[in-house]
Order: C-alpha cells, then structure tokens, then sequence
C-alpha cells in the first residue's frame, strides 16, 4: 500500500506540473484612443490629448493657414468604422462627440504648414496618423526623433496597410489618394481624384516619434482644407503566452515548484522502499 501511495504521489506531482505548465495565459486585449483636439495650455496653437497615460499628449503649430480649427466626427459627418483601416485597430469614432480632428485650410500654392510635438517619444507601432479630405491637396509628411533626426520614410509608412482608402466608400478604391515615399525621409499623400469624400490616407511608424512636421498644398485655385487625425495604439501580450509578471506568473511558478516538490517526494520515497 505504501508502494502505491507514493506512486501516485509522482504521478500527481508530474501532472501538477503539466497542468500549470500550460495553465494562467496572459489576457490579450489591445488599448487604443484617438485623440482629442483643443485649445493649448502653453502658448501653442492647439493641443491633442489622451486620457491613457500612457499615450503622450502634444502640442501644435499651425503656420501660414487660412482657417484652421477642431471639430467632432459626429458634427461634422466624418470619420471612421470599424472597417476602416484605421478604424480596426483604433477604433470606429464615427459617432464620437469629441473634437477628433484639426480642419486646416489653405489657398492655391500657398503651403499650411503643421508641426505635432508630442511631451515624450511615442514607441515605435504606437503612433497612428491619418489624413483626410485629399482631393485637390497634396501633403508632405516628415517626422523626427527625440533628437530632431530625420525619420526614414520607409519607417514613416511603418506597418500600415491598405495606405490609400475611402472612409465615405470602402469599396471605392479610385478617390483614394496615393500614399508613398517622397523621397528617403518624407513620405507623400495626394493624387486623389478632384471634389471626392472620405479619401484618406495614414502611415503607422515603426521608429519612435518625437515630432511630425506636415505641409499641405491645394491645386484647384481655391480655397481647400484637409483633416489631421492622431490615434496611439498599445497591443497587448498575446492570449497564448504566458504573463511575464504579475499574479499569473507568480502562481505558475508556486504551481511548478509545488508540483516537482511533490512528484520529487514521491520518488524518493520510492527508492527508499525499494532499497
């Protein structure tokens, strides 16, 4: 009987090992907000803010601008599903009453020019920048690190998919503006069909960002405006892996030692019996 006890005792010891071995997976759930535009604190133009602490507010200059002013997707009419491309991974702010956007507008040749600094450097994959209402305008994009380096245009575009789209018209895929290098450190959004809706473009950076410099022509002789929209996305540890930290972890580990403690006890009381 006692040769059976401590049997058992091994066996249910490997067994709380593999048990816990693959027990306490890491919640996944992603975190993300699109900013929200207003009146600066420190002198500048305009500020974007987030509630996430974790996401670095900015502010902003605007240069050289007809008009230029914050306003809500929902009183406007614009904005972004669920479908988008932006909006599946920042999330749908169609209905949002918040002021999620900075309207610029300028004349025939003369460039609006819009600097974004942000209070820190967002992590790279974190920052989501979109631009929208491209018809007749064109814009240049340059961005820079906390050191004011130029950031390479390939890493501007980063990881965003599907650059060019319609948010009026997901299914148009002709007024939709081209979105590609300029050359090695500015990247170029224009070329989109005259007197469209819902054309847009975005880049999603895979460097960290400190600041982004924004320059925007119209071409049909008349006054135009595009809309600047800034989003932060944080992408948590996958469901399959285990937490690094925290309770999880912690149990994992009790749940391992305790489990070869007890298989091990089994054994050697084992070889005791037997000797």
């Amino acid at each position: 009987m006692k040769f059976a006890s401590r049997t058992m005792g091994a066996i249910l010891g490997l067994v709380a090992i593999t048990t816990f071995s693959v027990a306490l997976p890491a919640s996944a759930a992603n975190v993300a907000e699109w900013g929200v535009f207003g009146d600066s604190l420190n002198g500048f133009d305009g500020a974007v803010t987030f509630t996430n602490p974790n996401f670095p507010d900015a502010e902003i200059m605007v240069s050289n601008e007809n008009t230029y002013g914050f306003y809500s997707p929902d009183g406007e009419g614009e904005g972004f599903t669920v479908n988008a491309p932006v909006g599946a991974i920042v999330g749908a702010n169609q209905t949002s009453t918040d002021d999620n956007f900075l309207k610029v507008s300028t004349y025939n040749a003369d460039a609006v020019w819009t600097e974004i600094t942000f209070a820190s450097p967002v992590p790279a994959g974190q920052l989501v920048l979109a631009i929208s209402d491209i018809d007749s305008d064109r814009t240049e994009i340059q961005m820079y690190d906390d050191v004011d380096n130029n950031i390479a245009a390939a890493d501007i575009i980063g990881t965003a998919t599907m650059l060019g789209f319609n948010w009026d018209d997901l299914s148009n895929t002709e007024d939709v503006p081209l979105v590609d290098a300029l050359d090695s450190v500015t990247v170029q959004m224009g070329d989109a069909p005259w007197n469209t809706d819902g054309s847009t473009g975005w880049v999603r950076p895979s460097a960290a960002i400190s600041q982004i410099s924004i320059n925007t022509w119209t071409e049909d002789g008349a006054e135009s405006s595009q809309r600047i929209w800034i989003g932060q996305i944080l992408e948590e540890t996958s469901g399959d892996e285990l937490a690094p930290t925290g309770v999880g972890g912690s149990l994992y580990l009790a749940a391992l030692a305790g489990g070869a403690a007890l298989a091990a006890g089994g054994v050697i009381a084992l070889r005791r019996r037997q000797a």
